[in-house]
């Protein structure tokens, strides 16, 4: 097994391999070739050249984000390159005995991975959702506030958000209540996340119509959309089931001293 680190040189040869399965590897293809100043990649070759696994860290978030995939041995030898601090390791769930070998100290979570694609979609309109624009920075900010399992940013860094990725919203009497977004983008998928309701406005059909928008949007311009839940988060659930979502698969969300819970 030979370990190589992703460069310019060799990325055509990984990109060949990443574009068998986009949506598989999503992130890993995203990542490397529209965020490369925040992105570091290995992979494993076998004596024939293949690639048998990768370990892909993204640092642009609060905490280093790392991508898995591969054969438990191949990942083994790559965990040598993850980073030397807290981090959440998105890994399927044949990688979890050798993470936690190497991380005995992580939290684990369940994520069902869901897609609908295009002409699976069931829509649901409201007159109250629209597009976030960047002068709603403060409103979504004032919604965030309420989020107890996340650090709460600045205004700055939300109207960031707002201009460099759709976000749609559920406004009621001016106020916020419940929003969806894409961060990523590509022609065969767009990644849905960030779904969140204000703890007084749930269970009205909100982030039905949030999710709803966003994914009419996205299905307008890609093949399909995508997202990640947690397992046992039932009430999300039937809301992207009731849209259209099926599951595709399974990922574990393994939190090395972050805190941060999927």
């Amino acid at each position: 097994m030979r370990i190589v680190e992703v460069n310019e040189e060799n990325k055509p040869f990984v990109l060949d391999f990443l574009r068998k399965d986009v949506i598989r590897h999503v992130f890993a293809f995203y990542d490397i070739q529209y965020r490369p100043e925040h992105t570091t990649m290995y992979v494993a070759l076998d004596n024939k050249g293949s690639i048998k696994a990768y370990i892909l860290t993204y640092t642009a978030l609060r905490f280093p984000s790392v991508i898995l995939e591969g054969t438990a041995e191949a990942v083994e030898k790559l965990l040598g390159y993850a980073p030397e601090t807290s981090m959440v390791i998105h890994a399927e769930p044949h990688l979890l005995e050798t993470v936690k070998k190497a991380f005995p100290q992580a939290k684990v979570y369940v994520e069902k991975w869901m897609l609908v694609r295009k002409g699976e979609a069931k829509f649901f309109d409201s007159p109250f959702v629209r597009r976030l624009r960047v002068e709603d920075a403060s409103k979504l900010f004032r919604l965030l506030s309420t989020r107890a399992d996340r650090v709460l940013d600045s205004e700055e860094r939300y109207a960031e958000w707002i201009r460099n990725m759709p976000v749609y919203g559920v406004f009621v009497n001016d106020e916020l209540v419940s929003y969806a977004a894409s961060f990523l983008q590509l022609p065969q998928v767009w990644m849905i996340g960030g779904v969140y309701t204000h703890p007084k406005h749930r269970g009205k059909g909100y982030a039905t119509y949030a999710v709803s928008a966003i994914t009419k949007h996205a299905l307008s311009s890609a093949e399909s959309a995508a997202l990640f839940v947690r397992s046992d988060n039932y009430p999300a659930l039937r809301v992207y089931e009731k849209i259209g979502y099926r599951n595709i698969g399974e990922k574990l969300w393994i939190d090395v001293d972050t805190g941060l819970k999927p």
